[in-house]
């Protein structure tokens, strides 16, 4: 009996041993994002575009390269317009923003031009915090606000791309039509074996 519950407790530590290295060692992969550094005024002078944005849909997914449409609120520097483009990487180990659900708000300081724009966490200055906005305003004045402007519907220009049809979706339609056809198939050999057995019983 002691030799079974100490061999339980062995197995038991010997679990919870590795799972705790298996969490050391994934600490560092989390965070392998390794670049160069900008302070506050680096990290304006570098941005092209610092504005806060809300992020509406994903467009595109490429090898983790995610793309948001966005809608611009507010714009400390670079381009005035409703609504850009953003992409950025899924794996904050790549040094990406990480994968962002739609409605999310945020500051981005951003590189690109004419409405389409990327981010990192290299873009961010070091010593950044909660009072960036205030520290933008006292740089580089207040910012333009862009809320009172209408956001251009899909199909006109500025705004979402118009969503294809997802394969999935033609998919399923497809393989529901199969059945349906199979069933009809189904139920007419029923009905025409069960009269033909009818027949033969009259």
């Amino acid at each position: 009996m002691h030799t079974t519950m100490g061999r339980r407790r062995s197995r038991l530590l010997a679990i919870l041993s590795g799972l705790l290295l298996m969490v050391i060692a994934g600490v560092p992969a989390a965070h392998a994002c390794d670049c160069m550094g900008y302070d506050f005024e680096e990290a304006v002078e570098a941005a092209d575009l610092i504005a806060d944005v809300t992020i509406e849909d994903e467009i595109s997914d490429d090898s983790g390269e995610v793309t948001y449409f966005a809608v611009v609120e507010t714009v400390w520097k670079g381009e005035e317009s409703r609504t850009i483009e953003f992409t950025t990487h899924e794996q904050t180990a790549s040094c990406g923003l990480g994968r962002i659900e739609a409605g999310t708000s945020l500051l981005v300081w951003a590189s690109g031009a004419d409405g389409s724009y990327s981010s990192t966490w290299c873009a961010l200055p070091m010593d950044g915090g909660p009072e960036d906005r205030e520290r933008l305003t006292g740089m580089l004045g207040e910012p333009a606000d862009l809320t009172g402007q209408p956001v251009p519907e899909a199909g006109e220009p500025g705004g979402p791309p118009e969503q294809s049809v997802p394969v999935w979706a033609v998919s399923a339609v497809v393989i529901a039509g199969l059945g349906l056809f199979v069933a009809m198939v189904m139920a007419a050999v029923i009905v025409v074996a069960w009269r033909i057995g009818k027949r033969r019983r009259t």
